[in-house]
């Protein structure tokens, strides 16, 4: 294995408060010396200068569609999109066809991406075979098979003594249970509801739809202690619910997306089907509350739910498939909110890899011995996500052809590059 030397890059690890402008030494995949200055004659040298150095970024939410629908992303695109992001560690959720829900796919999806070898594939198994919602799944036989967590994403678990059971039994397991929370029963339209949804005349999909599922969520998280994590976070009251159970001590988390920090339902009247997501982009006001929380720690980190699409598939408001890639952008929209003054940059660092790490129970922090999971990003670079850049196999962003600010450089895994846009030298 290659011998690396990053020189004069700001190397930024918000775990252990390290912010220091200098050099980092990766030697047989592990991080061997950080310092001011450091020569190594036989490394390559990268000049990193001008540069953030800092931990990789993990996701704890994505679609790759591998098996059964590679037409839209497979696990060697959605690969090459993640390190392109500065992720070395993604998620995938079950809603495959067939969905994970036995050993022999959540294998099938780790030796494919072992092969592919471009960084970590973590396959999350369903909660309920079929993901059905009728019957638990064998949680002991995924969990063996190398599933740190259990979802059925995209059809939430309606029935709450399932629920219940799956959150004891993924305690005994020590395993992460993720539900979608929308009540299905609430959310048969389109958009949100509200101002745009009157003007356009569509269904809309009613916050309380969310607000009632991540309620029960978090009281059966609260009596049973097991660790309940809510996808996709949108709405005010739901950011309140989480921050009163933490306050009571429930095992919850919660993740948010970037789009719903950064848009909001209008965004709909410019950009149409592609800013159709579930659950939908709300209100001003919403948006506010996750931006507070995001502050305020409620909101335990950032996930993207990079879901692609076809073209054809994102038709009318009425007729498209509700997602947006985001493994690309995550970085440039985490960014501007950093420009904004919402949060800092260790802060975002921290919700992009530090906490998602954390909650999968996987490595990350610039310490000698670790091994090197690195992202190497410049915060000004502009760059327009276009057929060139794009390296998803789908299109749907309300990003696309814009000019972003942030571009990730440098991606190493385990110590070896996985992604590079920087020339060898000093």
């Amino acid at each position: 294995m290659k011998t690396i030397l990053l020189k004069g890059g700001r190397i930024l690890d918000p775990s252990q408060s390290l912010d220091l402008v200098g050099d980092l030494l990766i030697e047989d995949g592990r991080i061997s010396a950080i310092d001011k200055s450091i020569n190594f004659p036989y490394a390559e040298v990268y000049n990193v200068s001008g540069c953030i150095v800092c931990p990789s970024f993990v996701d704890v939410h994505v679609h790759l569609r591998d098996p059964g629908q590679t037409y839209k992303e497979d696990i060697e695109s959605g690969s090459r999109c993640a390190v392109a992001g500065g992720f070395t560690t993604v998620l995938c959720m079950p809603n495959t066809k067939p969905p994970i829900d036995s050993p022999e796919v959540a294998q099938y999806i780790l030796e494919k991406s072992k092969k592919v070898g471009f960084c970590q594939v973590l396959p999350a198994g369903a909660l309920t075979k079929g993901r059905k919602g009728q019957e638990l799944t064998d949680f002991y036989a995924l969990r063996e098979a190398g599933c740190p967590a259990l979802t059925d994403d995209g059809a939430p678990l309606m029935d709450s003594r399932l629920m219940e059971m799956a959150l004891k039994l993924a305690r005994q397991l020590d395993l992460l249970v993720m539900n979608h929370c929308e009540d299905d029963r609430l959310s048969m339209g389109h958009i949100n509801e509200g101002y745009v949804s009157s003007l356009l005349g569509i269904a809309h999909r009613s916050p309380s739809a969310e607000d009632i599922l991540v309620a029960r969520d978090c009281i059966l998280s609260y009596h049973t202690k097991g660790k309940i994590h809510i996808q996709h976070i949108s709405s005010k009251l739901s950011v309140e619910i989480v921050r009163s159970f933490k306050e009571k001590g429930a095992p919850v988390s919660c993740e948010v997306n970037p789009y719903h920090l950064l848009f909001e339902e209008e965004e709909v009247l410019s950009s149409g089907s592609n800013a159709k997501v579930n659950p939908p982009l709300r209100k001003e006001e919403d948006r506010m509350a996750l931006l507070e929380a995001l502050k305020d720690g409620t909101i335990d980190c950032i996930a993207t739910d990079h879901a692609p699409h076809a073209k054809r598939e994102k038709g009318s408001l009425e007729s498209a498939m509700p997602g947006m890639i985001g493994l690309q952008t995550a970085l440039p929209m985490g960014l501007e909110l950093v420009r904004k003054e919402v949060i800092t940059l260790e802060k975002l660092i921290y919700l992009l890899s530090i906490s998602p790490a954390k909650l999968l129970g996987v490595e990350r922090g610039i310490k000698r011995g670790n091994f090197a999971n690195i992202a190497v990003f410049s915060m000004d670079e502009e760059w327009v996500l276009d057929e060139k850049t794009n390296l998803s196999k789908s299109q749907n962003t309300p990003l696309w052809g814009k000019t972003l600010k942030g571009r990730v450089r440098m991606t190493i895994w385990e110590g070896r590059i996985v992604y590079n846009c920087i020339n060898k030298g000093a």
